[in-house]
């Protein structure tokens, strides 16, 4: 079976009583269209957690789906009303799975994503599927998001953390506008250069019309 990857945004917060490196994060959310109306059922991924032993099989946590880049792992699944919590710890001991911890901290990257296989599933009423049972294979840190409903829900700061409103007003007095900002926080870097073609795209219109009703 093909693996299928999906994507939701994070949201990074504070939590004092988790080991420093430990995040909580929705890895998946039930009942919801993501952005090519696809759908998790209720349930979907009972049969994985039941099942789920990481002493003897782990979930691993790679960067951008890149499976040279391990940041960390997942220890502890649990499926509420919601979606899917899992818990996990990052590698902070290494140089690239202490760089997305900071990253996390500062709400610099925006989405986690599970790369998982199904072969139970049928067509919903968007054009979309609808997964009845799914099976993980690993979940990613990445920047574009593609389920708009789970985020990662703590993260444990040792050295404190930026506040958001103040990098956003950093970003903008480095001459980012305001909506370039929101877009960079949002969808990552893409979400950024597709807002500038957009504006470069008015801008050209504009001056098509201008120059017709002269």
């Amino acid at each position: 079976m093909k693996m299928i990857s999906k994507s939701i945004p994070l949201r990074v917060e504070a939590k004092a009583d988790a080991p420093a490196g430990t995040i909580s994060a929705y890895l998946t959310t039930f009942g919801n269209n993501d952005v090519v109306n696809d759908i998790m059922a209720k349930g979907s991924l009972d049969s994985y957690i039941a099942k789920f032993n990481p002493t003897t099989k782990k979930l691993p946590m790679f960067y951008e789906h890149d499976h040279t880049s391990i940041i960390g792992e997942w220890t502890d699944l649990k499926a509420d009303e919601h979606g899917v919590v899992g818990t996990g710890v990052l590698y902070t001991e290494t140089t690239k799975g202490s760089d997305v911890y900071k990253l996390m901290k500062r709400d610099a990257v925006s989405s986690v994503s599970i790369g998982f296989r199904s072969a139970d599933y049928t067509k919903n009423d968007e054009g979309g599927r609808t997964f009845n049972e799914i099976e993980l294979v690993e979940t990613s840190v990445v920047l574009n998001p593609a389920n708009d409903q789970a985020q990662i829900m703590s993260v444990k700061s040792d050295d404190g953390m930026i506040e958001t409103a103040a990098l956003k007003k950093h970003l903008i007095e480095g001459g980012l506008t305001k909506s370039e900002c929101e877009a960079l926080f949002m969808s990552g870097w893409k979400g950024l250069k597709n807002l500038r073609e957009a504006d470069a795209h008015k801008e050209t219109l504009a001056e098509a019309l201008k120059g017709f009703m002269l």
